[in-house]
């Protein structure tokens, strides 16, 4: 840093910074040239900004920003493109997302992939499994199978036809299904006999055999025999993963693990340059004793040595599963029911033990915790709900923050709860583009389907609500959620829900300034205003603006730079997975 800087507050409202040192010295950088979006309600637009030492000194006029300017400060010229507050991401899977990029064969359904049939889906299993023959273990990701052509999920017969000598094991798009082949659940020891574990389902053929479907908890029989990440493989995902969040314009990533151990591969890869936005992790376990092993209980506190680029978030838990998969857990059954369902089937609590997980919330909330739950289902909403609700009843605490993740079929009466019990929710908004017709003709039918991810009326109740891609399960794309959250368009050109839509400005705050405030960092990020961190995102337009003339274009703005602490981490031009689903 050149000097020393204290922030003054002019007539008018206008923030800038006057240099207190014995000769002046100017700013690094400054930005001018296009629409300055602050993202602050009481002065939303700025002509400058000056930056100084990877933070935001002033906001003002142009004429007043030059004036701390000299011929040594970097003039970035907007020229014409928006700049606004970088994307903060309140739910993703980073190094997840990066593994399954560099070392998983990718089952994506379109929009987002290739696969629409089980022939497709074999062979690309086996293409993969022949370029990487000395994998112990071939795996593939993100199968649909409400839009693989025969309309089911893969069986350990299908996967047979990929290998019989090595395990094969394939992962949902949820994230909730995991299917193994015939050596994969031999390995495992699957046997019929095995009773369903806790929180998951063993489904089974005709005759009573594992037929290789592992639902909910079930997964993690499968999973254990893939081998631990070696460090390089931990920094090469990282890496692969800062660049994607990057590049989709995120200052602010996000990761979910069980090890505290990987802090410290994060931290070695900021060292190595591979790592160039931030970090904000949630330790996810399900015992006090692996809780205690991370580095604290405060959610928003920095791990980075004062760097502010590692920061510890709240303790994740997870109360059911994936409404696509059959997973999440309804008060009502399924609308489409499957053949072995019954026709009550109403999915499942991934803690069969309610007791067990009222205790562990309320010891969480007891020792200064904040909670953040993934629940899908209106009955895991509802149990959660109630747990936090128990928890403050039992240790009353201000301003726990507690969040519920996803949230998808959240009701109106329990928005009410939310309210009244300060639970703010982060929904997983692309449903509406990637499921939407599939919730409302296939799974749920259209009065549920049109509520889900209720921004809207989460908003009339004054609650702080976020929204997110859950990457790696879509693709981290701001630009598609602020699209989302305005038009709730479905793939198949279906408005789902249009009493849910809601402005621009609130679709960039979700990703912005509540994502902040959700995970007690609103004093450093989420809006552009002197003392917080210069993490910026240019776009090829203003969403305000473009959203005000015809909301469907917000689909294709690019992003063209992202800017952490005042440096220029990615420049190109980016186009939204929309963009390129809905083209002109």
């Amino acid at each position: 840093m050149r000097k020393s800087i204290k922030v003054l507050s002019l007539a008018g409202g206008v923030a800038i910074s006057a240099l207190i040192c014995s000769q002046a010295l100017a700013v690094e950088q400054i930005y001018f040239g296009g629409p300055i979006v602050t993202m602050k309600d009481s002065a939303l637009f700025a002509e400058a900004v000056a930056v100084d030492d990877g933070r935001i000194v002033a906001v003002g006029s142009q004429e007043d920003i030059e004036a701390l300017a000299d011929d040594a400060t970097e003039r970035v010229d907007l020229q014409g493109k928006t700049l606004m507050p970088g994307f903060i991401d309140p739910h993703g899977h980073m190094m997840s997302a990066g593994t399954a990029v560099l070392k998983q064969a990718d089952l994506n359904p379109p929009p987002m992939g290739t696969v629409t049939d089980m022939a497709g889906l074999i062979a690309t299993l086996k293409d993969y499994a022949a370029s990487t023959p000395d994998a112990a273990v071939i795996r593939g990701t993100r199968y649909d199978d409400t839009l693989i052509a025969e309309n089911r999920h893969p069986t350990r017969e299908d996967l047979d036809q990929v290998s019989t000598e090595k395990p094969v094991i394939v992962t949902h798009i949820s994230g909730h299904v995991t299917v193994g082949n015939s050596k994969a659940l031999e390995m495992a020891g699957v046997t019929p006999e095995m009773k369903d574990p806790d929180g998951g389902r063993i489904a089974r053929d005709s005759k009573g055999q594992p037929n290789g479907v592992m639902e909910g908890n079930a997964g993690a029989l499968l999973r254990k025999l893939i081998a631990k990440d070696t460090s390089e493989d931990e920094l090469a995902a990282i890496k692969k993963g800062s660049d994607m969040w990057a590049a989709a314009g995120f200052t602010t990533a996000n990761d979910q693990f069980g090890d505290p151990a990987i802090i410290d591969a994060y931290k070695k890869a900021i060292a190595d340059g591979d790592f160039k936005v931030r970090l904000t992790y949630w330790p996810r376990v399900n015992t006090i004793e692996a809780a205690s092993k991370f580095p604290t209980v405060k959610s928003g506190a920095d791990v980075s040595e004062g760097r502010n680029l590692i920061h510890q978030g709240p303790l994740k838990l997870v109360i059911d599963g994936s409404p696509q998969g059959y997973t999440a857990h309804f008060s009502q059954p399924y609308m489409t029911q499957r053949a072995h369902d019954h026709g009550d089937y109403k999915g499942f609590s991934y803690w069969d033990d309610r007791k067990a997980f009222f205790s562990f919330v309320k010891r969480l909330h007891r020792d200064g915790w904040q909670m953040t739950t993934h629940a899908n289902g209106d009955q895991g909403i509802q149990d959660i709900l109630d747990a936090y609700s128990a928890a403050q009843r039992a240790y009353p605490r201000n301003d726990a923050r507690h969040t519920i993740q996803h949230a998808q079929f959240t009701r109106p009466d329990q928005l009410d709860q939310m309210a009244a019990l300060n639970v703010n929710p982060s929904f997983f908004i692309g449903h509406t583009f990637y499921w939407g017709d599939r919730h409302k003709n296939v799974f749920f039918g259209k009065s549920r389907a049109e509520h889900i991810s209720p921004m809207k009326g989460a908003l009339e109740r004054k609650l702080i609500p976020t929204t997110h891609t859950d990457t790696w399960v879509t693709p981290i794309d701001g630009i598609q959620m602020i699209w989302s959250s305005v038009n709730r368009v479905s793939t198949g050109g279906e408005t789902i829900g249009e009493g849910q839509r809601v402005d621009p400005l609130d679709a960039m705050k979700a990703i912005t300034v509540n994502a902040a405030w959700q995970y007690f960092q609103e004093d450093i990020k989420g809006t552009i205003e002197p003392g917080k961190l210069a993490d910026f995102v240019v776009l090829s337009d203003n969403p305000l603006s473009v959203g005000h003339l015809d909301p469907m274009k917000i689909k294709d703005i690019k992003v063209l730079k992202t800017i952490v602490g005042g440096k220029t981490v990615f420049e190109g031009e980016t186009k939204s997975i929309v963009a390129n689903h809905f083209p002109d």
